[in-house]
């Protein structure tokens, strides 16, 4: 008769920090110290997601969870949402991750006002906590990129509030 080895059953605690900043995320883990595996979610959509390991639709840069749409046309940018390149006519333009990420939230709804609380969520995934300075360095980047390229296309600030595409037609 063969004896099996007992099974030992390890249940390792975990703690999901929702909507909290990095340093308060940091300061939980610390104290946990290892006895728990810490995980970070800027909001109850995204841990949701960590819990039930929902893979199935990648997430794109603003969000937008339909399947169908791969590829934002206005005027004559084209961003393509899966091979995460970005034309005006005929000519690339090359982005930084964080670049098309801005880019590709900001062409959804060219035209429309995206606030710096909207982008801090669906670009940095964290909380707008007043400091505006990742937003405006990424759009400085981004205008400075885009003026390689094409005079018409303008990422135009919103003051206090923050940043719209202007496509001309």
């Amino acid at each position: 008769m063969v004896s099996a080895a007992p099974y030992i059953e390890v249940i390792t605690p975990f703690v999901i920090c929702v909507g909290t900043s990095l340093e308060d995320s940091t300061a939980i883990a610390q104290a946990i110290d290892r006895r728990a595996i810490v995980m970070i979610a800027p909001d109850s959509e995204a841990a949701r997601k960590l819990l039930v390991g929902d893979t199935g639709i990648p997430d794109s840069p603003a969000g937008m969870e339909d399947l169908e749409t791969r590829v934002i046309e206005r005027g004559c940018l084209r961003v393509d949402l899966v091979s995460r390149q970005v034309t005006w006519g005929e000519v690339d333009i090359a982005l930084s991750a964080r670049e098309f990420d801005l880019l590709a939230t900001l062409a959804t709804e060219a035209g429309r006002v995206w606030t710096f609380e909207e982008l801090m969520a669906r670009i940095w995934k964290t909380r707008y906590l007043g400091d505006a300075d990742p937003v405006v360095s990424a759009v400085k980047r981004l205008r400075r990129r885009l003026a390689l390229v094409v005079d018409e296309l303008r990422v135009v600030s919103v003051r206090g509030v923050g940043f719209r595409l202007v496509v001309p037609d």
